[in-house]
């Protein structure tokens, strides 16, 4: 291990495989884990590669969304991490914070969050509007942006943000710049959110 080496750290793997992920992991996909790397019935390391983290997204994406296409796959891996991240310790903190703060601060802040999961990523932001930006990536933690869509799409959501797209552009193999865009909730629909404050949605 190099002090230059890329690494996710314990709770990033948690909130996915452990929270999100634990009801859907067939026996043949917990051992494919597990020789990759990943053993759920033992105490998880402190720290994975960044490359061993992209093998437990593919193992996932083909396990769990098996016949689905891959960007869809990832897009709903990210969409989950999310939700499953603001069930951790840390994310239970960071979710009260940035509710209040609502999606155009949540984002602005958002190298926060993900410095906190890992050792490397960076991010770069440009306000076109009250309810748009670019959010480049420098790392977008997977073979395909679009887990970083899901992640970053669910985040807004989560922050009160409506009828969110983030779509991804210029990916290079690594870093990928997000055009970010929603609008505010309407009044009816956050007359119907649910009792913790998000607004209610199926996950896929």
């Amino acid at each position: 291990m190099t002090s230059s080496e890329k690494l996710v750290f314990t709770q990033t793997v948690e909130a996915l495989f452990v929270r999100a992920l634990e009801n859907r992991l067939t026996p043949a996909c917990r051992e494919h884990l597990r020789r990759a790397g990943l053993d759920l019935e033992q105490k998880l390391e402190r720290t994975y590669t960044l490359e061993q983290w992209k093998e437990f997204l593919r193992i996932a994406a083909g396990h769990v969304y098996g016949g689905v296409p891959a960007e869809a796959a990832y897009y709903s891996l990210g969409e989950r991490f999310m939700d499953a991240y603001f069930g951790t310790f840390f994310g239970r903190a960071l979710l009260g914070v940035v509710r209040l703060a609502g999606p155009r601060r949540m984002l602005l802040r958002a190298a926060m969050g993900f410095r906190a999961g890992n050792n490397f990523s960076d991010v770069d932001i440009v306000e076109r509007s009250p309810t748009s930006l670019e959010f480049r990536m420098n790392d977008v933690l997977a073979d395909l942006p679009t887990f970083a869509s899901g992640l970053l799409a669910r985040a807004v959501e989560l922050c009160g943000g409506w009828r969110v797209v983030a779509v991804p552009e210029e990916f290079d193999g690594t870093s990928a710049t997000f055009h970010i865009r929603w609008s505010e909730v309407p009044v009816e629909a956050a007359l119907s959110a649910t009792g913790d404050g998000g607004v209610s949605r199926p996950r896929a």
